[in-house]
């Protein structure tokens, strides 16, 4: 389990050990997304996503300053979708790092 913990990203094993994910990027994804979304509440079971939002996390992640940019805010259903994505991505970003 994945949560986002004093604004740190904390990884939780099946015996409740907490490790702190030391990504600068990943950390400063998630609180871009907090600007957009608002709370961002990881879980591993919303991954199924559509690619244009897959495709703004990976923005977001890849350029920071494109939250900046954004001046159009997001209705409800698209910043669930949002989240959906930003749980995918950081995910698999951490899943890739672990195997």
């Amino acid at each position: 389990m994945i949560e986002v913990i004093n604004n740190k990203i904390i990884s939780i094993d099946e015996n409740a050990n907490m490790t702190v994910i030391e990504d600068k990027d990943l950390q400063t994804l998630v609180n871009n997304m907090k600007e957009i979304i608002g709370d961002t509440v990881l879980d591993d079971k919303s991954i199924t996503t559509e690619p244009i939002y897959d495709y703004i996390i990976e923005k977001i992640y890849i350029m920071p300053d494109y939250v900046k940019w954004n001046t159009v805010s997001f209705k409800d259903k698209p910043k669930q979708k949002l989240l959906r994505a930003l749980n995918k991505f950081i995910y698999d970003k951490i899943s890739r790092r672990t195997k």
